[in-house]
């Protein structure tokens, strides 16, 4: 009998084509019928061929070699149920979403579809529908019909409220802190639809469409963006009415006696501050130093009294000074900044408006009511001229910022620092709508509505939990590697002969670094498909 014999010799191994035979004593020998050298000579391709030349020669056919081989028969995405699994259980929400399936006897499993929905949207977020055609596309998780990915956000319209305050207790807990400052704004979402209900309602959309139905959302999140709850308003409600309704309702849920609210300019009028102070709030927001007194203004713009304060840059640890001035407003304590950078920044715009007025000048049917947006004066019969006094008074204010509270504790700096945090609101916004794609929405139903906004408010819950404690475990990932990372975590599904079996993919460091934060066990290489689902 002939086989291939394989000898290591210094560093090359060499290739004999050796036979097997008994000689006249009995004894079992070999002899070398063909010397084929280095096998470092041969390339894969060339090895490949003699074989295949050998096994034809022994009377096999290469369509037989090749049925042996294996055959991948699909393909699935692990990562992100397995994933999504872990982070319901951190907020107690699969215990949660289990007891709504048995209570009200549902006839399928709501957080296997939460799973599925929550999945898609970190994923990639598309249409209910779409949803419900893609769950092939995720080993581990229940058969759904479509009917029940809607009956899904019913639910969660239902239990809304439940949610809010499940996930604002879990978030004070699992961190282990106290909810002392509170970040507030509001933001709209779009429909692909003219028509107003009530909820949905034309007005100005923050995303910049026209002619589309809105609806107004306020969204309330501590230092770290962690949630803290949110309201839906209807689309033309001024945001500014919104605050005091949202703090009205924050602390009559949560049973909270003192907390520093901290909000944008756009919330700072006096309802609100009558509001926040009777309610025992304290607040810090942002001032129009336009609006106050011309003899107050006189005084904070007054570089002379402005004092210098230096404040560590949280990311880069890099110390910076800010010019400032703190005086009393109305029982309102003012702190103003000035910054150079700030000052050439408000010029460049200035500038700019100013040349965008020229251009309306020449065709003046073109202004259409924009005259005040870009200092231009009406003087009547349709003749307009650059306000050159509306352009020098604003110039005075160039790089100067004013922040008013009534917070008597905190000190300069904490202030600054806590009103200069407002940008993680402003991210998560775009969390919301960039990368979770609350909106365009295709939902026509109020409780369709609140239940979609309900599934997106769980999803940036669990993601912002995600980044926040990788960045603590000293190995921070962004939205986006996040993403890709569970991409890649996939698993084929393969035949040979009549075995199936489930081959994992190469696990990427940003993959391990997730697994390792949520405590989840690595797949072997290799699962048959009789027990893979005891790994998911």
């Amino acid at each position: 009998m002939a086989f291939l014999r394989q000898e290591k010799k210094g560093d090359s191994t060499y290739l004999r084509i050796v036979k097997s035979y008994r000689g006249d004593d009995g004894i079992s020998k070999h002899r070398t019928l063909y010397n084929m050298g280095k096998a470092e000579d041969y390339s894969p391709d060339a090895l490949k061929k003699i074989g295949q030349s050998l096994y034809e020669l022994g009377g096999g056919s290469i369509e037989e070699l090749e049925s042996k081989r294996l055959h991948e028969i699909s393909r699935f995405y692990y990562g992100f149920p397995l994933v999504v699994h872990q982070l319901l259980k951190v907020y107690s929400l699969d215990r949660f979403l289990d007891g709504i399936t048995r209570n009200k006897s549902l006839g399928f499993n709501l957080r296997e579809s939460m799973t599925l929905l929550i999945s898609e949207r970190l994923h990639d977020p598309v249409s209910k529908l779409s949803n419900y055609k893609n769950q092939n596309d995720y080993i581990g998780l229940a058969k759904l019909e479509l009917h029940q990915i809607y009956r899904t956000l019913d639910q969660l319209h239902d239990c809304q409220e439940d949610i809010k305050s499940l996930i604002y207790h879990k978030g004070r807990n699992l961190f282990n802190q106290k909810l002392d400052i509170v970040f507030y704004d509001v933001t709209t979402f779009y429909f692909e639809s003219s028509k107003e209900d009530g909820l949905r309602e034309k007005g100005f959309g923050k995303d910049g469409k026209i002619g589309n139905t809105i609806i107004a959302f306020g969204l309330l999140i501590d230092q770290y963006k962690q949630p803290v709850g949110y309201e839906v308003y209807r689309g033309r409600q001024y945001e500014g009415y919104t605050f005091s309704d949202a703090l009205a309702r924050l602390k009559k849920k949560y049973q909270i006696e003192r907390v520093i609210c901290v909000a944008d300019t756009g919330m700072m009028n006096q309802n609100n501050v009558d509001q926040t102070m009777q309610s025992e709030f304290e607040y810090i927001f942002g001032e129009r130093l336009k609006n106050i007194s011309e003899t107050k203004q006189d005084e904070i713009l007054d570089l002379t009294k402005y004092k210098t304060l230096v404040i560590e840059e949280e990311n880069s640890g890099e110390s910076i000074p800010i010019k400032y001035y703190i005086t009393e407003y109305k029982g309102k304590k003012l702190i103003t900044t000035y910054s150079k950078k700030r000052a050439a920044k408000d010029k460049a715009e200035r500038e700019e408006k100013i040349e965008k007025a020229k251009a309306f000048l020449v065709k003046p049917e073109t202004l259409k009511k924009k005259e005040k947006r870009f200092y231009i004066k009406d003087v009547g019969k349709n003749q307009y001229v650059l306000d050159e006094e509306k352009i020098q008074r604003s110039a005075r204010f160039d790089g100067f910022m004013t922040i008013a509270t009534n917070n008597k504790n905190l000190t300069t700096s904490e202030i600054l620092n806590a009103y200069k945090q407002l940008y993680q609101i402003e991210q998560s916004f775009r969390t919301f709508k960039t990368f979770l794609e609350t909106r365009p929405m295709f939902h026509w139903t109020p409780k369709r509505i609140l239940g979609h906004l309900a599934l997106c408010y769980i999803s940036f819950t669990i993601l912002n939990y995600l980044q926040l404690k990788l960045k603590r475990q000293g190995t921070p990932q962004s939205e986006d590697q996040i993403r890709h990372n569970l991409i890649r975590m996939q698993a084929s599904l393969i035949r040979q002969d009549e075995h199936e079996y489930y081959l994992r993919s190469k696990t990427e460091e940003g993959a391990k670094q997730i697994m390792k934060l949520l405590s989840i066990k690595e797949l072997p290489d290799v699962i048959s498909k009789g027990t893979m689902n005891q790994y998911l």
